[in-house]
């Protein structure tokens, strides 16, 4: 094997009638190729003929992929023949690279490769030495992600994309395998129904636990869609309910002290100033999961007070809800639900919630924002219930904690690529990067 033969297979070009003529180095590797010899199925594309004769030649110049981190330019000598039965002229083709293209098979690959990446197609233009219209043309012609199948766990959850159909597009994701089933360009319920009326019944009864957050739109239209799939609700969004109403009314609790402060007068209009400047410090501090955290994290100390005595954690909670009964109600309470979430199981968690939320309907304290907390759970309970169901599969609670994760994927694509004009191009995008 000689020094032009270890050239071909380097480059790949995969074309044994090829030979390598000269190479240049400079600011690019320019590599002059020519035909030792004509492939042998040559023939003419209008007649069939294999009667011909060379007319004449011209030079290729073909972008190829980079060499040593450098960029690679191919001039082939491309001989045109001229037909001896009908006339007509045609080049003679080569493997390496498809008809009417200006980049080699190899470096539509590497940009077909590197798209898979989570970079902006500029990006990959910049690096493969060709223009971002290019990068964007071979990506439409090479990726066109279909929609996986629809398995037993599904987790649907929106994010906002801009779309032509609205503000945000819809996710759909298997939990167990980590898979992106399809990205639809709206969350409408139209849509989402039309979406569904086109997969088979028998791939949609497949479908046996379905995880949402507390959507009432995706609630009433999956009763239709999936009415003997278990609709779950998802853990991380019913909480929230709670640790949202409790820090509305901290605000409130805090808004009420600041005006006290302004219209007191001496020690105690400094004394309400304190409480309040208190509550908006240590927001995140009221609001620790004690459930979740270890006891030695309450017992940091985290200062020494003038009088040379250390303040830990839990000091300052105290001191937060010691001053404010309706407050201190209101942690109570968030703590209890805590509690609920993390220590109950399927058979008492029905029993558990609906204690709770009679206690806090029956509370005589000021906790408005604790109530209608309570009365959403009510609304959602069997929804709420079912996120206490353990997933035979993972043997953990279902939740749509890996979709969460996903929107966070597809803003990151979406961030990276400075925005999509073309949502089939984001969505083939985020498939595309996703699937394994």
């Amino acid at each position: 094997m000689n020094n032009d033969n270890y050239i071909i297979n380097l480059l790949d070009l995969q074309d044994e009638n090829l030979v390598v003529k000269d190479i240049t180095f400079g600011d690019q590797i320019t590599i002059f190729i020519e035909f030792f010899s004509l492939p042998q199925l040559t023939s003419c594309p209008r007649c069939g003929s294999i009667h011909y004769n060379k007319h004449s030649f011209w030079n290729r110049t073909i972008k190829h992929s980079k060499i040593a981190g450098q960029q690679t330019i191919i001039i082939l000598k491309q001989p045109r023949l001229v037909c001896m039965d009908c006339g007509k002229t045609f080049n003679v083709e080569t493997s390496f690279i498809r008809k009417n293209r200006r980049i080699s098979n190899s470096l539509s690959n590497s940009i077909i490769d590197n798209s898979k990446k989570k970079i902006s197609f500029k990006d990959i233009a910049q690096d493969s030495n060709v223009s971002e219209t290019t990068i964007y043309t071979e990506f439409k012609k090479q990726i066109n992600e279909f929609r996986c199948k629809l398995t037993e766990i599904v987790c649907i959850d929106e994010f906002k994309a801009s779309t032509i159909a609205g503000k945000y597009a819809l996710i759909i994701g298997d939990p167990v395998s980590g898979t992106i089933l399809d990205i639809l360009p709206s969350r409408q319920q139209d849509y989402i129904l039309y979406y569904f009326q086109t997969i088979p019944k028998i791939e949609l009864n497949k479908v046996k636990y379905l995880v949402t957050d507390l959507n009432e739109a995706y609630r009433s239209i999956f009763k239709v869609i999936l009415p003997s799939a278990v609709r779950i609700a998802d853990r991380f969004h019913w909480i929230r309910q709670t640790t949202e109403a409790f820090n509305k009314m901290r605000i409130r609790i805090m808004n009420i002290h600041i005006k006290n402060s302004e219209i007191l007068t001496g020690p105690e209009k400094y004394k309400e100033r304190e409480y309040a400047d208190l509550l908006k410090k240590n927001y995140k501090l009221l609001l620790a999961n004690k459930c979740s955290k270890p006891s030695w994290y309450f017992d940091q100390i985290i200062k020494t007070d003038k009088y040379g005595q250390n303040i830990t954690i839990q000091n300052k909670i105290e001191k937060c809800i010691n001053y404010d009964k309706n407050l201190e109600e209101g942690y109570t309470l968030l703590q209890e639900l805590y509690s609920i979430a993390k220590y109950s199981i399927f058979e008492n968690a029905r029993e558990r919630i609906m204690k709770w939320c009679d206690k806090v309907l029956n509370s005589d304290f000021i906790i408005p924002e604790m109530k209608k907390a309570a009365l959403t759970y009510k609304n959602w309970i069997d929804e709420i219930v079912n996120s206490f169901i353990i997933n035979p599969i993972t043997h953990e609670r279902m939740s749509n904690g890996f979709i969460e994760g996903k929107n966070n994927f597809c803003k990151v694509i979406k961030r990276v690529g400075f925005g999509y004009k073309d949502f089939d191009v984001f969505r083939n995008k985020i498939l595309n990067c996703n699937r394994k």
